[in-house]
């Protein structure tokens, strides 16, 4: 007898279910979305035991005939698509048809729903039908699911604590509730409310209840047409350093996992160490994009990627990375009869990339205030409060995107500087030498690995001694030492102004205009915040007021 043999259907069906059904939260997800498909303007979820012991879904959705509920429960049975040109254009949830019996594969499953012409009411149990009977419930569908996994131990045994899943079933409910706003959720366990959301008429205010004000304050709505292509919802100010869980992305208001839609996020914002917060949804022709990768339909995949991933970034830079207005801190003082088009020497500008319309400021009278707190930080005022500025990576961004746009062509130094390099050192210079070079270094050599720098880009002003370890510093990128942004990084922290560097007032008006005229003024390049900003608003809150 040979060693392969086809799977008995009752082993099929259990493997099969667990690819759909792998814990409480994804029966939450499962059903949460049917109830969305009928139509269903008020969902009431209940747990036990994090779900293992019960996960209950009521809706007042369309509900289901007799006759479709029995079939609701055979897999591979749907409403949603007829043949397999359909899942091109789907436009529900649901469409494999395997949710409702995968569950009941694997629990103590009952189904009681009604078309508003008649009743019923389903009992399985793991699997096995085990009863029908008249219902009189009002339009809708409850479906309860009880001892999830009783019968598949090893899918058990991964579950953890009633803690853990709960708190995962509260984020699924969060994740429907947010795209959804015009529908209201309730969530309990044991008798015990944890949301009850009522129905609202936007997103932003569904936000602003699930999220506390010093992440909703920072959240700017996006919205962006092109062609087939809608980006929908709300991205973080680029000063905001909150720590956050607000990261969700839909497509055509599904919920999915999209790795490199969350790098192009990242990337347009110039990958901070705080991530971004943000909601979008991408209304795209259901023809683009294919919902058909994973029984979860978790994971989606765009026909022409490339062109989402560029239009996405681009539309992140132009509401927020545009170039700013540049403003005056020329002279100390101005005159009464100055134009009221220019800016004010006297405040920071409010806002690093206001909209073109944007009205400009009446010049004041008074000079321009700044502060140096322990020749490290500096304070500048504003019209709403006041900015702490880290003056070492305000000038590394500077450097840096002088660097990197091209504009800092070489200048030749008056006394070149020479450097006896360590064998390891010369080897990193030999393998960059070529991009440091592209960048605006340039070298002469000598023998016995000696090299004189004769000249450096026009904003770097660098030492001998800042200039000792700069190859050491190269060397520790390992496979990113042939990247040219990388290097610009390193040649820009090495030669920016140093914490602890005394500025006159000149130069730090000069400093933090440079700094507003550059493409993110509100993050070095290695991801640090280099602007903080108080408000009024928030120093009252803080002495009390």
């Amino acid at each position: 007898m040979g060693r392969i043999r086809v799977l008995a259907p009752e082993v099929r069906s259990k493997i099969a279910a667990g690819e759909v059904v792998s814990r409480p939260n994804s029966v939450i997800k499962e059903l949460i979305e049917n109830s969305l498909d009928a139509q269903a303007r008020r969902i009431e979820i209940e747990i036990e035991d994090g779900g293992k012991k019960k996960c209950l879904v009521n809706d007042d959705g369309i509900g289901m005939s007799r006759e479709d509920a029995l079939l609701s429960i055979e897999r591979y049975a749907t409403s949603k698509i007829t043949t397999i040109d359909d899942i091109e254009n789907i436009n529900t949830y649901g469409f494999r048809g395997e949710a409702l019996a995968s569950i009941a594969q694997v629990s103590v499953f009952e189904l009681e729903t009604s078309d508003d012409t008649q009743g019923t009411h389903i009992e399985i149990v793991g699997g096995e039908l085990k009863g029908i009977h008249d219902s009189s419930r009002p339009i809708g569908t409850r479906v309860k699911v009880s001892t999830l996994f009783f019968n598949l131990p090893v899918r058990l045994k991964f579950l953890k604590s009633s803690e853990w899943e709960r708190r995962l079933i509260i984020e699924t409910v969060k994740v429907y509730a947010l795209i959804s706003p015009n529908v209201s959720f309730t969530l309990g366990e044991s008798n015990r409310g944890i949301l009850n959301l009522s129905s609202i008429d936007s997103i932003e205010k569904r936000i602003k209840i699930l999220f506390p004000i010093n992440i909703t304050d920072y959240l700017k709505n996006i919205e962006f047409n092109l062609g087939p292509i809608t980006f929908s919802g709300f991205f973080s100010q680029p000063d905001f350093f909150e720590n956050h869980n607000l990261n969700y992305l839909y497509v055509n208001f599904r919920p999915v996992r999209y790795p490199r839609i969350y790098r192009t996020i990242l990337g347009a914002y110039q990958y901070p160490k705080t991530p971004p917060a943000f909601l979008l949804n991408i209304i795209i022709d259901p023809k683009l994009v294919d919902v058909n990768i994973h029984p979860t339909k978790s994971e989606v995949r765009f026909k022409d990627e490339r062109y989402v991933v560029d239009l996405l970034t681009q539309v992140i830079k132009e509401s927020f990375f545009s170039k700013t207005v540049k403003a005056d801190y020329g002279s100390v003082k101005m005159k009464e009869e100055e134009s009221a088009t220019e800016l004010s020497a006297h405040y920071v500008q409010e806002q690093a990339f206001p909209y073109k319309t944007q009205e400009t400021e009446k010049p004041a009278k008074e000079s321009s205030e700044f502060w140096q707190l322990h020749n490290t930080y500096i304070l500048a005022q504003t019209k709403s409060g006041m900015i702490i500025v880290d003056q070492h990576v305000a000038s590394e961004r500077i450097i840096y995107e002088s660097i990197m746009s091209g504009k800092a062509h070489s200048q030749r130094l008056l006394f070149p500087i020479t450097l006896d390099l360590a064998p390891e050192d010369y080897e990193i210079y030999k393998q960059t030498k070529e991009l440091l070079e592209e960048l605006g270094v340039e070298f002469k050599e000598f023998s016995s690995r000696t090299i004189v720098i004769d000249s450096l880009p026009t904003d770097v002003e660098v030492s001998r001694e800042d200039l000792g370890g700069l190859f050491k510093e190269i060397g520790k990128l390992d496979k990113l030492m042939k990247e040219k942004g990388e290097i610009a990084k390193v040649i820009a922290c090495h030669s920016a102004i140093k914490a602890g560097q005394k500025l006159t007032v000149i130069e730090m008006q000069s400093l933090i205009d440079r700094l507003f005229a550059c493409e993110n003024p509100y993050i070095c390049p290695h991801g640090r915040p280099i602007v903080l900003k108080y408000t009024l608003e928030d120093l009252a809150h803080k002495f009390g007021r």
